[in-house]
């Protein structure tokens, strides 16, 4: 029984909607983390992985997320890319730590993005 509602409902979540991701693009352009202004890009990342955030002594200080991602995994995404632009000075295991502990905590209490 339990298999069936996996399949209908993933444990990780939908993939964001091509309107959602246009949402994001439009109406959230940059953010301030701990005092630091930064520009929000909406795409994957060069580098192969789905967020990074430069550092915030950077002039132009800019974090990406993909948001072509299910919902847990760009939950998780986000907040590990707003912990380092909060404390750049964290290490990535205790960042990704953190990011985890608490997108598992929001994801029980039940965070979703809310439908169109």
């Amino acid at each position: 029984m339990a298999e069936n509602h996996d399949k209908e409902q993933p444990l990780h979540g939908k993939k964001l909607p091509l309107s959602q991701r246009r949402r994001l693009r439009g109406k959230i352009k940059s953010h301030d983390f701990a005092g630091n202004r930064y520009k929000i890009i909406w795409q994957k990342p060069e580098k192969g992985a789905w967020g990074l955030c430069e550092d915030n002594a950077a002039p132009e200080k800019t974090l990406h997320v993909s948001p072509n991602l299910v919902e847990y995994d760009f939950l998780s995404t986000c907040l590990d890319e707003a912990i380092h632009a909060c404390n750049f000075s964290l290490s990535n295991d205790h960042v990704d730590e953190m990011a985890s502990s608490i997108t598992d905590f929001l994801w029980r209490i039940g965070f979703r993005l809310e439908e169109d």
